[in-house]
């Protein structure tokens, strides 16, 4: 291979990796979207404001939405809910038919890719909320996955509570899984400045994809430097990684006293397990 040739395929695979901010199909047949074409809204919401008193949220990896007992837990499970921090949504028709049989919420979401074959397809993470955001921001990794190319969206949104000047932020992560180990770091610190510019509490939860000690240590180190609490939990049957045994999906709050968690270990309609938490602003 000549040094030319070598200088090419380096050139190539740079501008793959990077958050450009045009349209990119991969070779896998997927297509990253601009940036100005990542937000994506449905549903509608109910309520004007959070009940900062009761604040009862989902954390989930959904899986798509294809498992057939989808379709009947998802409404059961967030009947009770205000907010639904969501990993792999999908524009997979039967996800798409279990959101239909819910109201109330309002869908934001954070399209990571498209499918090239199929038109309006996407995939990524989003928040469902009761309440109007007054704010939602989006951040689209750096790095892609190697081999299938695509980018993974961190959906953050902002949530107005009865009778505070604050408001509380959520943040859904799907974080970003066979990069390199950088790519994981560099996704985590694209919110420090959110966390640090934001005057509230602030609820930080989903898959992490931290499947190494090294990614785990990171992680913690992260939200221990922002302030944060880690969720934990009496009955811990979240989800652990099949090549390394270690748990992947986290919660983590600050200025928010937690009175409740919960895994959903009965749950059978997703790879993850559901976590659910209550909380209150004092």
């Amino acid at each position: 291979m000549n040094k030319l040739f070598r200088k090419s395929l380096v050139s190539v695979f740079a501008l793959l990796m990077a958050n450009t901010g045009f349209a990119y199909t991969s070779i896998a047949g997927y297509t990253t979207p601009p940036l100005d074409e990542i937000h994506m809204v449905t549903g509608r919401a109910s309520k004007d404001t959070l009940d900062p008193n009761d604040i009862s949220l989902l954390i989930w990896n959904i899986y798509k939405g294809k498992k057939e007992s989808f379709k009947n837990d998802f409404p059961k499970i967030i009947e009770d809910k205000d907010l639904i921090l969501i990993q792999e949504t999908d524009s997979n028709p039967q996800l798409q038919d279990a959101y239909s049989e819910v109201s109330g919420f309002r869908f934001d979401t954070g399209i990571s890719f498209t499918y090239a074959k199929y038109p309006n397809s996407f995939s990524g993470s989003a928040i469902a909320s009761r309440v109007n955001p007054t704010n939602v921001e989006l951040f689209r990794t750096k790095y892609r996955e190697p081999i299938v190319s695509t980018h993974k969206v961190i959906t953050t949104a902002t949530y107005p509570m009865e009778n505070r000047a604050e408001e509380l932020l959520t943040i859904s992560i799907h974080a970003i899984n066979f990069s390199p180990i950088q790519g994981f770091f560099h996704q985590l610190e694209q919110t420090s400045e959110l966390i640090k510019n934001h005057k509230g509490p602030i609820v930080f939860g989903g898959d992490f994809n931290c499947r190494s000690w090294t990614k785990t240590n990171y992680m913690r180190n992260f939200f221990k430097r922002h302030g944060f609490e880690e969720v934990t939990y009496k009955e811990d049957t979240r989800y652990r990684s099949g090549m390394t045994g270690r748990i992947i999906d986290y919660i983590f709050i600050k200025d928010l006293k937690l009175h409740s968690s919960r895994v959903h270990g009965e749950l059978e309609s997703s790879d993850h397990k559901a976590m659910s938490i209550r909380v209150s602003y004092p």
